[in-house]
């Protein structure tokens, strides 16, 4: 069962329904809710909301919605909102991102959504700058923000670099599709598009993007509104991460094209990997086959952040990094397609249904 509990200065305790509006001052303007999902992650929750609270633009409210953590991450919350009236914890054990962005969304007393993620640190002017396409003309209906990475060791800096859009060159504002972390929304959007889509459990905001484009709403793009990301810091993390993002593309077959060329690239050096073993002549076909499409595919790439991060370490270590990359992402969207077909009524049907033009 759902829990919302709104903490006060007062420490008082309502319910879901009294969430709306309920202690929001006064403020010119349409009022804002910023939104975030958080699990078991007390020190990148307390580093994101000590950001929030501390904006050039206040947010009218900050709803988090905890998945259920087990740890000291509800305390952390707790904490915050007793120091700021404006701060509230929806207790929603089990959901996933989408299911907790649409909870967040539904009780928001704000007209505008600000969407960020648990764990990113967000600068001081983000939340000003991703109101000001609101503020400049009333058609804006979304706003897509920016993120930068935070690293903390070479291999978090040349994750970040050779993974995320807009780090070694700027984004096209016209294609950038904005991950969850920083965006923001009407309301009114919101309904329309009918919200999250909560049965995909991974690149939801994908989906949701993909979603908007197919509406052709007034959608703006907001560079200066950024936010700071940690990437992944193991091999494992990182497999594990672009793992579940290809369960999601393999669940939606968005840009399957790019999946079905990575997966053949791999299914031939498998096979010529195994015709090794029946004859050395095969090794003139596997080396020429690993140099184009496991070195030379990435070796500008890793040339680039190498030169930037000024450490030639990296070229190597973005060469291991991509190569995980691409068998965690081609073997999560296998398993995405199988489930897919398996269950076509869950993601076909609903998927066909929820991009239906609004």
């Amino acid at each position: 069962m759902l829990r919302a509990t709104l903490v006060s200065q007062a420490d008082r305790t309502h319910s879901a329904s009294a969430l709306h509006g309920a202690d929001i001052p006064a403020r010119s303007g349409r009022l804002v809710t910023v939104i975030m999902t958080v699990k078991d992650d007390p020190e990148g929750c307390a580093e994101t909301l000590d950001s929030l609270c501390g904006q050039t633009r206040p947010a009218d409210e900050i709803v988090v919605v905890d998945g259920g953590s087990g740890d000291h991450t509800l305390r952390v919350i707790r904490e915050f909102a007793t120091r700021h009236g404006r701060v509230r914890l929806i207790e929603a054990p089990g959901v996933n991102i989408a299911r907790g962005r649409n909870i967040a969304t539904q009780v928001a007393a704000g007209e505008i959504i600000a969407c960020i993620d648990g764990g990113c640190r967000a600068e001081p002017d983000w939340l000003a700058n991703l109101l000001k396409p609101f503020d400049e003309s009333p058609q804006t209906e979304f706003v897509a923000g920016l993120y930068k990475i935070e690293p903390r060791s070479l291999l978090e800096e040349v994750v970040g670099l050779a993974t995320m859009r807009g780090q070694l060159e700027p984004v096209d504002p016209d294609r950038f599709n904005p991950s969850g972390r920083s965006m923001a929304y009407t309301k009114a959007l919101w309904r329309r598009a009918r919200g999250w889509p909560e049965w995909v459990r991974f690149s939801e905001d994908t989906l949701f993007d993909h979603k908007l484009r197919r509406m052709n709403v007034c959608w703006r793009f907001a560079g200066d509104a950024v936010v700071h990301w940690r990437p992944r810091g193991s091999f494992r993390s990182i497999a594990r991460q672009f793992y579940h993002y290809g369960t999601g593309r393999g669940h939606t077959q968005i840009d399957a094209a790019s999946f079905a060329y990575n997966l053949r690239n791999l299914a031939l050096t498998v096979g010529v990997v195994a015709a090794c073993f029946l004859s050395t002549w095969a090794l003139a076909v596997l080396l020429p086959m690993i140099g184009y499409f496991y070195v030379w595919t990435f070796h500008h790439k890793a040339l680039r952040i190498a030169r930037k991060t000024n450490r030639w370490t990296a070229y190597p270590l973005c060469l291991c990094v991509m190569w995980v990359v691409l068998v965690s992402n081609v073997g999560g969207y296998l398993v995405g397609s199988w489930q897919r077909w398996r269950h076509q009524e869950q993601y076909c049907d609903r998927l066909d249904a929820y991009l239906a033009t609004a």
